[in-house]
Order: C-alpha cells, then sequence, then structure tokens
C-alpha cells in the first residue's frame, strides 16, 4: 500500500529529470536597458510561438510586436528569434524551444535560452515561453 501512494511522487521525480532549461550569454552582453523587442515570425510556426513570446514580453512591461523583418519598427532594441520543435505521440508534444536574443543590426544571438524535453509529455506552450524568456531577462540583471 506504501508503495502505490509514492508512485505519484516517484513518477514526478522520474520525469523532472528529462526536462532541462539552459542559458547562454555572451561575455559582457546583456538585455538590460532593452524596453522595445521585435519578435521575427517563422513561416513554418503553427503554434502562434511568436505571439506567445509577444503576451509573455508585453506581461512584463516591454513594448513587443511580432511579424516579418521587412516589418521590423525603428524603434526595436532586440529582435528575439525562436526555433521549435515537435514530435507526435498520438497529440504533438513541445520537445525543444530555443529562443535567442540578437542585435538589430546582427544576425548572430547575444543570448539564448534553451528548453529541452526528453519525454513526450503535453506542456503549456506559454508557460515553457514564460520560462524561458525570464530567463533572458533575469540574465540583464
Amino acid at each position: 500500500m506504501k508503495f502505490i501512494a509514492s508512485l505519484p511522487l516517484l513518477m514526478a521525480l522520474l520525469f523532472a529529470g528529462c526536462t532541462s532549461v539552459g542559458t547562454k550569454v555572451d561575455k559582457g552582453r546583456h538585455l538590460a536597458g532593452a524596453r522595445h523587442f521585435f519578435v521575427l515570425s517563422n513561416l513554418n510556426d503553427n503554434h502562434a510561438i511568436d505571439e506567445s513570446i509577444v503576451r509573455t514580453l508585453q506581461a512584463r512591461g516591454f513594448q513587443a510586436e511580432n511579424g516579418p523583418l521587412t516589418m521590423l519598427p525603428d524603434s526595436a532594441q532586440v529582435v528575439i528569434t525562436y526555433d521549435d520543435r515537435w514530435t507526435w505521440d498520438f497529440s504533438l508534444h513541445l520537445v525543444r524551444l530555443q529562443i535567442a536574443a540578437r542585435d538589430i543590426q546582427s544576425v548572430q544571438p547575444f543570448a539564448t535560452a534553451v528548453y529541452q524535453k526528453n519525454i513526450a509529455l503535453s506542456t503549456e506552450v506559454d508557460a515553457v515561453v514564460s520560462q524561458l524568456v525570464g530567463e533572458l531577462l533575469k540574465s540583464a540583471k
């Protein structure tokens, strides 16, 4: 009977170890002082991740817009790019999301946050986006 009671705890510990979040920021670079972000939309994004990133940034008090590079506003200070990977297991599951920040003139990012999950379990995309944006902004302090 004790085994059955501890089974949910055991499962939670097992699955918690299969998810990782990592952040990389170039030395001497940060997002401190940035107030206006532009999220570069991916043409192959069927999950509106760009809109989720915009909502997350706006909820944190930043100015944020999304669209193709041709719509980059003059006031933008940082371009946010993202790359997502999904797997199919009777439904789609997010298994990897990378969000990167770069200068508006640069192609290479100076800050990157990555979420990776080894087991395909349902994950709320907005929660992952919020976590990764938080990691990028935390690196600014």
